[in-house]
């Protein structure tokens, strides 16, 4: 049963944590200097009763980090399904003469599948998707191509970046943007070599290759420094880019993991050069349709010879949970905003999580959600939406199972996993990490040592400590509720 927010509400006003073990976490946030000029939001309560066990301003916006994605998943599987899949195509148009002419042009035609060679599924057959292109043009007896190669995400728009993310953000690795052809993770990886400290490490080049690629390489090498700390900056189809900041000495090979300019490009590239390499000679040129008007109309007349299906929805989703993968999330961010307003742009995407939430029965008010992951410094939330999110996900919603199994869980796996060990909290409290920019969260659930099932959310916004002691502070509080007797 879902409480009604008015009863919640209601609950709230009245409740007061007079003793325990809960009240001395919070009072100890509460007091802290490091959070005197931030802002704490929190707010704890029993899903099946409604009472609230904890509350310090649970109706503050409050910057949620990664929280965010929380709200854009869960609307996803509710609206999806957990068992929704992408399909991806290669098709081609024209005719194939007797000598294995193909007279027309192969399209791969991307549905928005985040997992095509995602470093996260591995194990999946859409991994090693270019071989399955290859297998799939040899068996339909192509032997030569006319035409060109055409990588297709125009059931995308093309500028897909949220315009409220922070410039330094936009061109490394945890700030790639989803395409209708994403692949790769829509990354690829930089390499060094470093020498004495204030030397300028040599840029080595790419994997994968890149043609017409242009990094202008402000990076210094420096003892001070056990790990790479640059930054990449270029938007997502810029071929220009550059790199700055520290790299430690004296090392053969230092990685740096940034955004992949063209997805669609480099997906006609790759198997243009691969169809080359195995014989198949292509005569035409890799294009991207989002750039050439005439492949963006689909052909019915084409041919489809190969359609790869993603993993189910509910898997994505529990990577994108476990390991904070914003890229999945801006994709799940797409698909409700496909859903509920049959538009592929963040903003609206935001705004559909909003509007599903609120038909839920969800209060929005001072909410704003500008994109699908948290990355984002212009996304609030309260306390109190995660814990109406939660609940609702708990007590109605049957994707609870795909939803639960994709929360991180303390002392086990994924962003919480180093987290509450030796505690009562321990493979018990699971819930969502946040971290940006002067702002930690949290939220999720927890049974307490009396058997109450809690739902919880605890976010801090502009700290003077660390965020390492923001977050010891926030431990103590879930160990709290796990240990709550009452």
């Amino acid at each position: 049963m879902l409480i009604p927010l008015a009863l919640m509400a209601t609950i709230d006003a009245a409740a007061q944590v007079n003793s325990g073990v809960i009240f001395r976490a919070v009072n100890e946030i509460k007091n802290s200097e490091a959070f005197a000029n931030g802002q704490v939001a929190l707010l704890a309560t029993d899903m099946k009763t409604g009472e609230v066990l904890a509350s310090v301003n649970p109706d503050m916006s409050v910057i949620p980090a990664s929280n965010t994605k929380l709200f854009t998943t869960a609307a996803a599987l509710e609206l999806l399904g957990a068992d929704y899949t992408y399909k991806t195509e290669l098709v081609y148009t024209g005719n194939i003469d007797s000598t294995g002419l193909l007279k027309g042009d192969l399209i791969i035609r991307g549905s928005g599948d985040p997992t095509l060679g995602s470093r996260f599924f591995t194990d999946h057959a859409n991994y090693n998707y270019n071989e399955l292109f290859i297998e799939a043009v040899q068996k339909a007896g192509i032997k030569h191509v006319s035409g060109n190669i055409v990588g297709d995400g125009t059931i995308y728009i093309k500028e897909t970046t949220p315009p409220t993310w922070a410039w330094e953000d936009l061109g490394n690795y945890f700030g790639a943007v989803p395409n209708g052809l994403t692949v790769n993770d829509n990354m690829m990886t930089l390499h060094f070599k470093t020498g004495r400290d204030g030397s300028e490490p040599v840029y080595m080049g790419s994997e994968p290759p890149i043609k017409g690629l242009n990094l202008t390489n402000l990076t210094t090498a420096s003892a001070s420094v056990t790990r790479e700390n640059t930054n990449v900056f270029g938007k997502t189809y810029q071929l220009s880019k550059y790199i700055e900041g520290p790299m430690p000495i004296n090392k053969n090979d230092v990685t740096v993991r940034c955004i992949l300019p063209d997805p669609p490009l480099f997906v006609a590239t790759q198997l243009l050069d691969s169809l080359n390499s195995r014989g198949i000679k292509v005569l035409g040129k890799p294009f991207s349709a989002a750039d050439n008007n005439r492949y963006i109309e689909k052909d019915t007349t084409a041919t489809v010879i190969c359609t790869l299906e993603s993993p189910p929805l509910s898997e994505i989703i529990k990577y994108t949970n476990w390991h904070s993968i914003n890229l999945f999330a801006e994709h799940c961010a797409i698909l409700v905003g496909m859903k509920w307003f049959n538009s592929s742009s963040i903003p609206m995407g935001g705004a559909a999580v909003m509007q599903f939430w609120k038909s839920k029965g969800m209060d929005i008010k001072g909410m704003s959600i500008n994109d699908g992951c948290g990355l984002s410094h212009f996304n609030i939330v309260t306390a109190r939406q995660l814990c109406y999110l939660l609940t609702y996900m708990h007590n109605t919603s049957k994707n609870y199972d795909a939803f639960n199994n994709s929360l991180t869980m303390c002392g086990d796996k994924g962003t919480m996993s180093s987290m509450c060990l030796n505690t009562r909290a321990e493979k018990n409290a699971r819930g969502k990490s946040g971290t940006v920019r002067r702002v930690k969260s949290y939220s999720g659930y927890v049974t307490s040592r009396s058997g109450r099932e809690i739902a919880w959310a605890i976010i801090i916004n502009n700290f003077t400590c660390s965020s390492n002691d923001t977050r010891k502070a926030m431990e103590k509080f879930i160990v709290a509720l796990a240990d709550y007797n009452n």
